[in-house]
């Protein structure tokens, strides 16, 4: 986690680096240049504008005449720090707006100033910088053409000092100094504190993972924030509720399938021993005694087959043979099996009588669904009282209810009863796996069937499943 934490911190700090070059860049190395190019476009557009008021007469010394003229460019070399000259086609000067606006250069620069005003009597716009060769000033030179019918008569020359650029540029370093000492040391305290705030969670939720992997699933995570975080946060204390709902039913299994085995097994074992040591010469106690062994095999086997097919559903692997099912034959059917043999219980039909039922569906699987809830009935129902399997049908969809009279079920226990192994306080004996109804369940799912369960305490409970008619052939 510290690693993370430092990446949290490196990336925070690599983000202010990233801002601190661009303002660098901009603010001091490209600042020169930047201004420069606005600074001087501005300059050379109100340049064009009084080049050209000055070629609407085929004279330009007659500016000396125009006093409102000659007032904007006192005001526009005034704004912007300049001195302007109008010089003629014969480099005579005509106009300059202060005694000494060429005499500030030195004549070492006389001859950058010449080829800027060369190149415009030419009728071509140009633009030098020249930098005094003894203290370092720069100066940018523009040469405007002043023309009059496609014809220069002069140019405008504006001589536009660049010290202040440089003042500003060194003004703006040893703010930006300042600047970066500074945000490098809030962005180092803030880098800390919130890759401190983003990592605690995660602390959190790899401590309760430990806790998780040594098999304590009792901790959970409190004061859960609503982010991504948080919403991990929740699905690990949920996970942490299924892993130890997942024990204790693990605890269960191991207790029920023990207890289930350990019936049968010592049955099988304590008869096999009589009729080795006792009974093996007497046919009626030997016949009648492995009977006994055959029924608690095929106690054992039962079981088994319950795991094995529960394993098989919830992995995903059963395919289901689907076809149209006739249901009256399918529940007399069943009706037959639990009213003969071991069972001679009374198993009562409703609504079958009315009309042919038809469902599409994996016959064998549904069978054992319905054989499921029929045992589980007639386990939980009141002794002597009969079973009801009720059909009721409408334009829509058909609902299959299995009804027995008994003491109920709690309505907190309901949520619980498809669950593997589950035992409310209702099942007050072992008889079983727990596993029946978790079947039924996985079987009605993988058919896309609404199922459930309604109970009234003293009274009688139904388990129910439904299959709309319009798309029982398009579900699946």
């Amino acid at each position: 986690m510290k690693k993370i934490r430092g990446k949290i911190w490196l990336g925070m700090m690599f983000l202010t680096a990233v801002v601190l070059v661009f303002l660098w860049l901009f603010q001091v190395v490209f600042l020169d240049q930047f201004y420069r190019f606005v600074e001087i476009e501005q300059v050379k557009k109100q340049g064009r504008e009084i080049a050209e008021r000055i070629s609407s007469s085929n004279d330009p010394s007659q500016i000396l005449n125009e006093e409102e003229l000659l007032g904007e460019i006192e005001k526009f070399t005034y704004q912007k720090q300049i001195s302007v000259e109008i010089i003629s086609t014969d480099y005579e000067i005509i106009y300059q707006s202060s005694s000494d606006s060429t005499s500030m250069l030195p004549g070492m620069m006389n001859e950058s100033l010449l080829k800027v005003i060369e190149t415009s009597v030419k009728g071509e716009e140009n633009q030098l910088e020249a930098q005094h060769p003894r203290f370092g000033y720069r100066y940018e030179l523009i040469g405007l053409p002043i023309v009059h019918n496609e014809s220069t008569i002069g140019v405008l020359l504006i001589i536009k000092p660049l010290a202040s650029i440089d003042e500003a540029v060194h003004v703006l370093t040893i703010q930006m100094v300042l600047i970066t000492a500074l945000l490098l040391l809030v962005s180092m305290l803030l880098a800390f504190i919130i890759s401190k705030i983003l990592t605690a969670p995660i602390l959190r939720i790899i401590s309760q993972a430990e806790s998780f992997s040594r098999g304590n699933y009792d901790v959970r995570i409190r004061d859960i924030k609503k982010d991504e975080i948080g919403n991990l946060a929740v699905r690990m204390n949920q996970m942490g509720e299924a892993l130890s709902k997942n024990e204790k039913l693990q605890k269960e299994l191991i207790a029920n399938v023990s207890h289930e085995l350990r019936t049968p097994l010592t049955l099988i074992r304590g008869y096999a021993e009589t009729i080795r040591d006792v009974s093996g010469e007497n046919p009626e106690k030997r016949n009648r005694q492995l009977g006994v062994i055959i029924e608690e095999t095929q106690r054992l086997g039962s079981i088994v087959d319950d795991i094995l097919n529960l394993s098989r559903l919830q992995s995903g692997s059963i395919e289901l043979e689907l076809k149209e099912v006739h249901l009256n034959e399918l529940i007399t059917k069943i009706r037959e099996h639990f009213m003969s043999g071991q069972y001679k219980r009374e198993i009562q039909l409703v609504g079958f009588d009315q009309n042919d039922l038809f469902i599409y569906a994996d016959q064998n699987k549904l069978q054992q669904v319905i054989y499921n809830l029929v045992g589980n009935a007639l386990s939980h129902s009141l002794p002597e009282s009969p079973v009801t399997i009720a059909a009721i049908s409408d334009e829509n969809k058909i609902r299959i209810e299995v009804k027995n009279l008994g003491e109920g079920i709690e309505e907190s226990e309901i949520p619980y009863l498809f669950d593997r192994y589950y035992r409310g306080a209702h099942m007050t004996d072992l008889q079983g796996t727990g596993l029946g109804l978790a079947i039924v369940k996985s079987i009605l799912e993988l058919h896309h069937y609404e199922y459930g369960v309604t109970s009234t305490m003293g009274e009688e409970t139904i388990f129910w499943f439904e299959v709309t008619k319009e798309n029982h052939h398009k579900s699946f």
